[in-house]
């Protein structure tokens, strides 16, 4: 079930106030490079991050994803604690000009006296809801020869 439908209820989650955003970019050596994002949104069109530092690894990582059109994770903890797996493309980063000026004023608001080295756009492409309930239910029901000798046991001597 790994590839559902781009649920927009899951994606319109990004905004909850306690959500928990944690980006997954690559680096270089092909090592993962998860990092908290509080500034990761949905602005009812597209996923965007306000990266506020110009050196930071994930600001790199995301340029080469742009570059050889690599895909990035985000995993995001709603309010609920449900959990869910969105594969992204990055689509776009902007550094200047109005639209720029529209998300930096926006940070500024929002965290007070920060810089925003770029705007990133994604576009989601897979979305997966991974959490334990949901994925034991899965495995339950696609998998019911997948189960652990002592439930077996147990059935038997009941």
């Amino acid at each position: 079930m790994g590839n559902e439908a781009i649920d927009r209820a899951v994606l319109e989650r990004l905004n909850e106030k306690d959500a928990i955003k944690a980006l997954v970019t690559i680096d270089e050596n092909g090592a993962p490079h998860p990092v908290v994002k509080g500034s990761i949104e949905f602005d009812g069109e597209k996923i965007v991050l306000l990266e506020i530092l110009e050196s930071s690894l994930t600001n790199r990582n995301l340029t080469r994803a742009i570059w050889f059109d690599k895909p990035v994770a985000l995993l995001l903890i709603t309010n609920d604690r449900k959990t869910y797996k969105i594969s992204l493309k990055v689509t776009r980063s902007v550094v200047s000009g109005k639209l720029f000026e529209t998300y930096y004023k926006k940070a500024q608001e929002k965290y007070g006296d920060v810089d925003v080295a770029a705007a990133w756009f994604f576009e989601p492409i897979a979305l997966r809801d991974e959490s334990i309930k949901t994925r034991i239910k899965e495995e339950r029901e696609r998998r019911p020869y997948f189960n652990h000798l002592d439930r077996l046991a147990k059935k038997e001597i009941a």
